[in-house]
């Protein structure tokens, strides 16, 4: 840069502005000189372009956007889904809806990008999408698709029976307003077949407490629970399993006439055949005891 001027002589070279020159008018109130005002320039530019690739990188947009003019593109996103590559629709759909959460195919983009997710087993995050298309766009085309898409993501990611049922009774929800909405939908068998399995998962899991509570000699909480089992789901196969446990509970809380009742219900009723054998030599075993 040439020969330092003559008051710097004899000192390193240090930085082009002093840290303290606008408090200490290191300048002595003269403008700066050209290098400087040069320098900042360059600072200025370099601070600009960080800033814009934080910004691209931080907001789901790619750098393939940048690369195009940093404009998404939906027709991008729908042909490297088409292609199955989700991970790259994911990228460019969630670009698009940040771009423009409100053209007329932000609803399109929603959906496909919660179907991206949902290709990826991600079901948490393929949920976000579709009920933010569900709150965001009613009047769309793909509410009802989105619905029973949202479903189906609690009914994935719910339980056994044994376990926390919290996402069961969701999708369940879930799926009745679906029927509700669009009983002539072309995915109401599917939504009405599994409705019935989560339903008997709830069953099953009130049958598995009655039993517990059984085997503990807690006669009262037991009946509780298949009494529950039996009003509640009616249709589920273990209402006649709860019915059988009951008869057991009745006779341990010496209530043998009603126990009897309650078998021959069971023999009346479409359970199984097995179930109406157990139910049959259960009421010779009481009527032998009697005599």
């Amino acid at each position: 840069m040439g020969a330092l001027p003559p008051r710097e002589q004899g000192r390193r070279p240090g930085p082009l502005v002093h840290r303290h020159a606008g408090a200490r008018g290191g300048s002595r109130g003269r403008s700066a000189g050209p290098m400087i005002r040069y320098a900042a320039r360059r600072a200025l530019a370099r601070a600009g372009v960080a800033a814009l690739l934080v910004l691209a990188s931080g907001c789901g947009g790619s750098l393939r956007e940048a690369a195009v003019g940093g404009v998404a593109s939906f027709d991008r996103g729908k042909e490297e889904f088409d292609r199955g590559q989700w991970l790259d629709a994911i990228a460019d759909f969630k670009a698009y809806v940040e771009q423009f959460p409100g053209t007329e195919k932000t609803d399109d983009a929603l959906f496909y990008l919660g179907e991206a997710y949902f290709r990826t087993k991600d079901y948490a995050l393929a949920s976000g999408q579709y009920d933010r298309l569900i709150r965001d766009f009613p009047g769309s085309p793909l509410h009802p698709d989105a619905l029973f898409q949202l479903a189906r993501c609690d009914d994935l990611q719910s339980r056994p029976a044994p376990l926390d049922q919290a996402e069961t009774i969701r999708s369940i929800s879930r799926y009745k307003e679906f029927l509700e909405l669009y009983p002539e939908h072309k995915r109401a068998a599917e939504a009405k077949l599994r409705l019935e399995a989560l339903t008997d998962r709830l069953a099953e899991k009130r049958w598995r407490n009655g039993r517990l509570y059984f085997r503990l000699r807690h006669y009262d909480a037991a009946e509780y629970y298949f009494r529950s089992v039996i009003q509640n789901y009616p249709a589920s196969s273990w209402a006649s399993e709860s019915q059988l446990f009951l008869a057991d509970v009745l006779v341990r809380k010496k209530k043998r006439a009603e126990a009897v009742t309650v078998l021959r219900a069971v023999e009346e009723s479409v359970a199984s055949a097995d179930v109406k054998a157990r139910a049959q030599k259960r009421l010779r075993e009481l009527e032998g005891a009697k005599e």
